[in-house]
């Protein structure tokens, strides 16, 4: 399933080849009205014809642009027409836009010898002959088409912070995990309630370089377990969008290259062999030599003494008091 980082690459694949574009047309399959929403199959060309692309943000693992008929794509209209777009990738989403070699997915392959290619559902032509294809062959994806702003409205609304442009700081993801009591700290992070994009492989990437076992409870993490978690988190996600998805310029230690194997046994040179187990619904990597599951109990709040005064003749004593 496309994540965090493959979902920012397909917004940096629209943001430097579509801004300011104007559509020409879009083509649809029309036998296809589950991933296509918000208006009928038929009249999405309808719906975006001659809006030009204002712009394209991301947030977790969803994708939405605006259009609109502004002044500078020569409409004569007096009458403003704002639509968007909000894409959920699903198991096998992508975006691919013509003669630009697509993004590779280790879980699935995308059409690079065809065009339209394989499984495409949406084909939006531009102007000036660009032309972009939504593509999905398990067809859990969503390519939404609305009057409505993504970002004031759910599923964009309900989202937890974005977790590489929003990250809480340490001592606010803690309070956030504490708060998450017994849960396991890897089903957390696939909560998009949560914080948004962590999916299942960043999720055990992230748990395997802060040597965190998936099942550890959220309300045992100590501040070193939590900090060592909120720099994986950072480090994960900025690496991973720099290189803009292309796994085979991740580092070569990271647990990620050694988890697609369909279960069977992986052992990670001098870590340690790679086990696998299901966690929030999902297949979980780790490498049990380094992700030790430590005391699930709750940490002992720090303390300290205070004097405190009473009205009887004000006699002092001391109590202690959780901080």
């Amino acid at each position: 399933m496309p994540e965090l980082p493959e979902v920012d690459h397909a917004r940096v694949l629209i943001q430097k080849n579509l801004v300011h574009k104007i559509v020409l047309s879009v083509d649809c399959a029309l036998d296809d009205n589950k991933v296509i929403r918000g208006c009928d199959v038929k009249d999405v060309h309808k719906e975006l014809k001659g809006l030009q692309v204002r712009y394209v943000k991301r947030k977790g693992k969803y994708l939405y642009m605006k259009l609109d008929n502004g002044l500078d794509n020569h409409s004569t209209t007096t009458t403003t027409t704002t639509k968007y777009v909000l894409v959920h990738f699903g198991m096998t989403g992508s975006f691919v836009v013509k003669g630009i070699k697509p993004a590779s997915y280790k879980s699935f392959t995308v059409d690079e010898d065809t065009w339209p290619p394989r499984f495409c559902k949406v084909r939006i032509s531009f102007t000036d002959g660009t032309q972009l294809a939504f593509l999905d062959a398990r067809r859990f994806g969503r390519f939404v088409v609305s009057q409505e702003d993504p970002e004031a409205t759910p599923p964009i609304s309900e989202l937890g912070p974005d977790a590489l442009l929003d990250l809480p700081d340490e001592k606010q993801l803690r309070e956030m995990l504490l708060r998450r009591k017994r849960a396991k700290v890897k089903a957390v992070l696939l909560d998009q309630g949560f914080v948004s994009g962590i999916g299942n492989w960043v999720g055990d990437e992230v748990l395997y370089q802060s040597a965190l076992h998936p099942e550890q409870p959220c309300e045992s993490l100590t501040e070193a377990q939590v900090s060592a978690l909120h720099g994986a988190i950072s480090s994960v996600l900025g690496v991973a969008t720099e290189v803009e998805a292309e796994s085979s310029k991740f580092p070569p230690r990271w647990l990620f290259h050694y988890r697609w194997t369909g279960k069977k046994r992986a052992r990670i040179e001098g870590v340690g062999e790679v086990k696998f187990l299901t966690v929030g619904g999902r297949t979980t990597a780790f490498v049990p030599a380094v992700q030790r599951k430590t005391s699930v109990r709750r940490p002992k709040e720090e303390v300290k003494v205070e004097e405190i005064k009473v009205e009887e003749g004000e006699r002092k004593r001391k109590r202690r008091v959780k901080r």
